[in-house]
C-alpha cells in the first residue's frame, strides 16, 4: 500500500505540475482541500476514490494512471524475465534491461567461458559498446584492432563493426557491457 501511495503522490505533483498550476490551483477546480492535496502528494494519506475521481477528472487522466508506476520514471526489469540466449560453446549473454526510447541503450551482462569466445557481426552505424571486466581475462577484437584487458578494465569500442570476445584464460571471464545506438537499435534485441 506504501508503494501505491508514494506513485499516486508523485502522479498527482506530476499532473499537476505539467498544468502549470500550484496546490491552490488544483483545490479549488477540484473541490479538494488544499490541506487534502498537499497531504496526498506528499504520501501523507491514502485519498479515497471519490477524491481520487475528482482529482482524476480535474487533471484531465483516468484514475489508472494516478496509480499506475508510469515507466518513464523507472521500469524493473525482473530477473525471470530476463532474455538469455545461448553465446560461444559454453557461455552466455543476458540483456538485463533495453530502453524503449531514443537513444536506445541495452545492459547486458556476459559469462564468457575459459577458451571460448563469443562474435558479432556488428550493430547499426554508429552503435557504440562501454564494458567493464569484472571478472578473468577477455581478448576483444574490433575491425581489425585488438585488445587485451586484465579484471576491473574497462573499454570504449564501436559496436558497429564485426567483433569478437575471447577468453584466453582458465577461469570464466564475467563482464557488463551497455550498448549505446545513435539511431535505429539492433532488430536481434528490439
Amino acid at each position: 500500500m506504501e508503494e501505491v501511495t508514494r506513485t499516486l503522490a508523485a502522479n498527482v505533483r506530476a499532473a499537476r505540475q505539467a498544468l502549470g498550476w500550484r496546490l491552490e490551483d488544483l483545490a479549488t477546480r477540484s473541490g479538494v482541500s488544499r490541506n487534502m492535496v498537499q497531504q496526498i502528494e506528499t504520501a501523507r494519506t491514502n485519498a479515497s476514490v471519490a477524491t481520487l475521481a475528482r482529482l482524476a477528472a480535474t487533471l484531465g487522466v483516468p484514475i489508472g494512471v494516478l496509480v499506475e508506476p508510469p515507466e518513464e520514471l523507472g521500469y524493473v526489469a525482473r530477473a525471470a524475465e530476463v532474455l538469455e540466449r545461448p553465446a560461444g560453446r559454453a557461455s552466455r549473454s543476458r540483456l538485463l534491461v533495453n530502453d524503449g526510447q531514443a537513444p536506445f541503450v541495452e545492459v547486458w551482462d556476459f559469462v564468457i567461458a575459459a577458451g571460448d569466445e563469443i562474435r558479432s557481426p556488428g550493430h547499426p552505424a554508429g552503435t557504440r559498446e562501454l564494458l567493464h571486466l569484472y571478472e578473468g581475462e577477455l581478448q576483444v577484437g574490433v575491425g581489425g584492432a585488438e585488445f587485451e584487458l586484465r579484471e576491473g578494465d574497462a573499454l570504449r569500442m564501436r559496436g558497429d563493426r564485426p567483433h569478437v570476445y575471447r577468453n584466453p584464460g582458465t577461469l570464466v571471464a564475467r563482464l557488463g557491457m551497455t550498448v549505446v545506438y545513435s539511431g535505429e537499435r539492433d532488430p536481434r534485441y528490439a
